[in-house]
């Protein structure tokens, strides 16, 4: 057992405590506080579904949570006493596939909640029937809600990245070359960012209720968490450029269980520590309210 495979065992007991059981426990924390705070009978238009739909949901999303983090208490005994110990791979090798399949499948049950709130807008748009609806006229740019430095230095870090992965490479720019692969996907990925910014800041209303002073805040926080995510991308692929140049292989599972859980706090972490839900108007949301 070398040092490296006790800094991924390290690495990858942290992936599962985080993702699996301290991030959905306070999201699920989060969800029944607001349903108990800001009940169905005070307030109608939050929640368009039947109660029971989302009692169903929040237990699933509690038994999805709880079933993935046993999977990877038994992932990592697997690593252990089988891949470590020589009778998978002969130099106890741990590959990065470890933590990349179950960091994916830890991000399922977030996805769930991620669409079911889609459906929950689009029910309320079907259900809004207010006559009178209030629309902010101001134009929004993107400078408004994410600071010019930030952006800044997100589209630095993406065309260092880049340039520093053809140098170490000597600018081999030839298609089957890892670089240029690497570039394609780091391209296509803040391509993917971009689309899902351009969304929140020129799309349509998803919550017909919320005031214009939320959604603001929002959609702050949502682009900021794009441009984190963005940088921590443009990180992860210097460092993969790096490992090609210093042989650092034996590291690179350890990299990747991190990676992923930088991607989780810069993400849903971000959004939960710059949100308060009762810094949220919800009066909004009784039957007496105007829609906004």
């Amino acid at each position: 057992m070398s040092w490296s495979n006790n800094l991924f065992y390290i690495a990858f007991l942290c992936q599962i405590f985080l993702m699996s059981y301290y991030l959905p426990n306070k999201l699920l924390a989060r969800m029944q506080y607001v349903f108990a705070t800001y009940p169905p009978e005070m307030y109608p238009k939050l929640y368009p579904h039947s109660i029971e739909r989302y009692k169903r949901a929040h237990l699933a999303f509690r038994y999805a949570s709880r079933a993935i983090l046993v999977l990877g208490f038994l992932i990592l005994f697997a690593v252990m006493f089988v891949v470590d110990h020589s009778t998978f791979a002969d130099d106890g090798f741990i590959s990065e596939l470890w933590p990349a399949a179950y960091g994916m499948i830890q991000f399922l049950p977030l996805m769930a909640i991620e669409f079911s709130e889609f459906s929950n807008f689009r029910q309320m748009r079907q259900a809004n029937s207010a006559s009178r609806r209030i629309a902010d006229l101001r134009r929004r740019r993107l400078t408004d809600l994410v600071s010019p430095g930030l952006l800044g230095i997100a589209i630095l870090l993406f065309a260092g990245a880049i340039l520093f992965d053809f140098y170490v490479h000597d600018f081999n720019v030839s298609w089957g070359h890892d670089t240029a692969q690497r570039a394609l996907v780091m391209t296509a990925t803040n391509g993917l960012l971009a689309i899902v910014g351009t969304f929140m800041l020129y799309g349509r209303k998803q919550d017909p209720h919320q005031s214009a002073v939320d959604r603001a805040q929002h959609m702050s926080v949502g682009l900021k968490s794009l441009l984190y995510v963005s940088m921590a991308l443009s990180v992860f692929i210097a460092i993969a450029a790096a490992d090609d140049v210093y042989s650092l292989d034996f590291v690179g599972a350890t990299i990747l269980s991190i990676y992923f859980q930088v991607v989780a706090l810069l993400s849903l972490g971000y959004m939960m520590r710059s949100i308060d839900p009762d810094e949220i108007d919800f009066d909004v949301y009784k039957n007496d309210a105007a829609t906004v």
